[in-house]
């Protein structure tokens, strides 16, 4: 189990600002001993999504979403399965600023640039936060059940799915809504977005759960409805 610091908003600033200044702490990422194991595989991850797209040849931006949920994938596996990563420490933003920052930077950027929004500005925005939750929120109880529920999305999916709660997330709902969908061919990317505005509507005088069929039939009665 990691020991993670605490990383206010204003260390990430000041240390976000080094990252500006002087980019070649960007290629030369000086990491906390104790994360120098959580670094080396997280490293390899990015490495083998890299040479299984050719990416260093062909660009990132032709990957956004491929790369999105295939680090995404591993960053869920890594901290789980290797450091008893738990959704407590998944709501801590200041584990989210400290890895985007002190850990792993240059996978950051390297995605989304120099951007303070992606690091620590905007809890919502921060990329690593979004990726992982977007994970947790489509397991489906293995790596490649996830995978395939999840990998005709886009980065908007991401958005909708991570962005969009004000008060929490219902995990076995959105596991759900995200299983569904997956059976639709939503070219036009409406279908989920008008399923969770209903839902949004619904929920506040119906629970999921008791739902006659439960929430998998509350899950479909929406997808009908808007349809």
């Amino acid at each position: 189990m990691l020991n993670w610091p605490d990383y206010s908003n204003t260390k990430a600033e000041c240390d976000f600002e080094l990252l500006e200044s002087d980019p070649r702490r960007l290629i030369d990422v000086k990491v906390p001993n104790e994360f120098k194991e959580l670094r080396a595989m997280f490293i390899q991850a990015r490495d083998e999504i890299y040479e299984k797209y050719n990416i260093d040849e062909k660009g990132i931006d032709r990957f956004k979403y491929t790369f999105d949920l295939e680090f995404g994938l591993e960053l869920y596996r890594i901290l789980n399965q290797s450091f008893t990563f738990t959704n407590r420490d998944a709501s801590n933003d200041d584990i989210w600023k400290f890895l985007s920052i002190k850990v792993i930077p240059d996978i950051v950027h390297a995605r989304h640039g120099l951007s303070a929004t992606y690091y620590y500005k905007m809890s919502r925005r921060v990329w690593l936060k979004q990726i992982y939750w977007y994970v947790n929120l489509g397991w489906q109880g293995s790596y490649e059940e996830t995978f395939n529920i999840l990998k005709n999305n886009t980065t908007d999916t991401i958005m909708n799915i991570v962005e969009r709660p004000a008060e929490g997330y219902n995990i076995e709902l959105v596991r759900e809504i995200l299983k569904q969908y997956n059976r639709y061919n939503d070219t036009s990317r409406k279908i989920l977005r008008k399923v969770l505005v209903l839902n949004t509507a619904l929920i506040k005088s119906n629970s999921p759960e008791f739902f006659d069929g439960g929430i998998t039939k509350y899950v479909q009665h929406l997808f009908e409805r808007v349809v």
